[in-house]
């Protein structure tokens, strides 16, 4: 069920006619976002990933998926989020005639393994939910989606991902030399509602897609 909270329907980023291209954008001008944009309509949509990470072999309960905490948040605060993140033009332009639905998966990898260390993913897919919106400044016609993904892992990768955060907080000037991806967040849990609440502005409702749509499937 994708959904767009805004008035425009989902825009359909998978057409192959579309251009690809990249952005440095006001609030993040280090970075060049991937966007795709249609020839003759006009409109870009930048384009996103959020994963839900269950436990393999686990008996499956859509609210049971890992979250990571914002680096030097408070616990107890608005500052936990499914790992997500944003696809860069350096991500997705190196291959050109790579279909977008291959870009995704790799981009959505890549965010789980800098923000949860968390790796391999297993059955990895798209669940078919699209969260579309707009950001405050951007021009008109323009959107972003958040793709959004589930996957499994397995018990080991789970605890080497514990053992890789409880090893940052025993070392925090070898944290502070990591590269900007690596050190966004620094703790990693399983998702409680009242103890893990989400950051940000697109979390929650992108939370309560997915447990909306999970609830009462199996795997």
């Amino acid at each position: 069920m994708p959904t767009s909270a805004s008035a425009t329907p989902i825009l359909d980023i998978f057409d192959p006619d579309l251009i690809r291209g990249a952005e440095h954008l006001p609030y993040d001008p280090v970075k060049a976002y991937f966007y795709v944009e249609h020839p003759t309509e006009g409109w870009r949509v930048y384009l996103r990933s959020c994963a839900f990470i269950h436990e393999e072999g686990a008996h499956f309960d859509a609210k049971r998926f890992i979250v990571v905490k914002r680096t030097g948040g408070n616990s107890e605060g608005r500052v936990w989020e499914p790992p997500k993140g944003q696809m860069e033009g350096k991500d997705a332009l190196k291959h050109p005639r790579t279909p977008i639905m291959k870009i995704l998966e790799e981009n959505v990898r890549r965010e789980v393994d800098e923000e949860a260390h968390l790796m391999p993913l297993r059955n990895l897919r798209h669940t078919g939910l699209i969260y579309q919106n707009r950001e405050p400044n951007y021009p008109p016609n323009t959107f972003f989606q958040y793709h959004i993904f589930q996957a499994y892992v397995k018990p080991q990768a789970l605890n080497v991902a514990l053992e890789w955060f409880a090893w940052l907080e025993e070392h925090p000037k070898a944290f502070a030399r990591m590269k900007r991806d690596r050190k966004e967040k620094d703790a990693i849990r399983w998702f409680d509602p009242k103890e893990t609440q989400m950051m940000g502005r697109w979390s929650p409702t992108i939370v309560a897609m997915y447990m909306q749509r999970m609830s009462g499937k199996k795997r």
